[in-house]
């Protein structure tokens, strides 16, 4: 009985990686809420949650990527994040896409997943920018204020978070249950 709960090294490289991915989600997520956020940069809180969620599934892939993608943005929404139920799916769906996309068409390189980030929270961004014109009456002027410069500061941590990503996938090797 207790052979078969032996973890082997090549298991413990895996949960270390995925530890490694959940330690960045949370550092993120801390990063934008707890220190930033009373403190904006230039008046805009930028966004690292979608920023790291994204690099996580595209160099992880669709699958496991995927499932990454919607646990940390069921977590997301469960912390409080503002329209947090819409993050769930575009979350999820857009870098699945992204990854899929990647992995037939595109290399998986810095600058398709530079692009695939920049849609990601561009999308997110303009989708709970239009249910708050529709339900609040926000107006609409913000978008060009607000909304454009918030994506561009966040992008500006997606080449740092590209690397850790990379760091992180390249403990152990791809592991596949036999």
């Amino acid at each position: 009985m207790l052979d078969k709960l032996y973890i082997t090294p090549r298991q413990w490289m895996h949960i270390l990686r995925w530890t490694l991915y959940a330690l960045l989600f949370l550092l993120a997520m801390m990063l934008q809420t707890v220190v930033l956020g009373n403190r904006p940069i230039f008046g805009i809180i930028p966004d690292f949650v979608p920023i790291v969620i994204t690099c996580v599934c595209l160099r992880e892939g669709p699958q496991k990527g995927g499932w990454f993608a919607l646990w940390t943005s069921l977590l997301w929404f469960l912390s409080g994040a503002d329209y947090g139920s819409i993050s769930i799916a575009i979350l999820t769906v857009l870098p699945v896409m992204g990854s899929i996309l990647c992995r037939s068409i595109l290399n998986n390189r810095f600058l398709p997943c530079f692009l695939i980030n920049f849609l990601t929270l561009f999308f997110l961004h303009s989708i709970i920018f239009l249910l708050k014109y529709l339900i609040n009456g926000m107006d609409p002027s913000l978008f060009l204020s607000k909304l454009i410069p918030c994506v561009l500061i966040s992008m500006i941590a997606q080449p740092i978070v590209y690397l850790l990503v990379k760091k992180i996938h390249q403990i152990g090797d791809d592991y596949e249950p036999a």
